[in-house]
């Protein structure tokens, strides 16, 4: 995978820190210690989004959905998609 160049800026006082950890974690590039961060941010967020679905089943009735419910499940999927196309549309 071709790699992509992205230029941040930031006041001296995260430079130096940036600097600094970078040193103390023994990194080869500043480069480096951003896809480190980076990748620990990323994994944070799939932990968060994983415990979130884990919440949501736990709550959610044993077996599978009545010819009923899914209705209900599609309508309100339908619903809700009009909803953000229109949100879209007026943004």
């Amino acid at each position: 995978m071709k790699a992509v160049t992205i230029n941040i800026s930031l006041n001296p006082e995260l430079a130096e820190f940036a600097r600094a950890d970078s040193a103390a974690h023994a990194f080869d590039s500043m480069s480096e210690y951003m896809r480190d961060l980076i990748r620990h941010r990323r994994q944070e967020q799939i932990q968060a989004d994983a415990g979130l679905l884990e919440k949501a089943m736990a709550g959610a009735p044993a077996g599978d959905p009545s010819d009923a419910e899914m209705a209900e499940i599609v309508k309100t999927q339908h619903r809700l998609r009009a909803e953000r196309r229109n949100r879209a549309r007026r943004a």
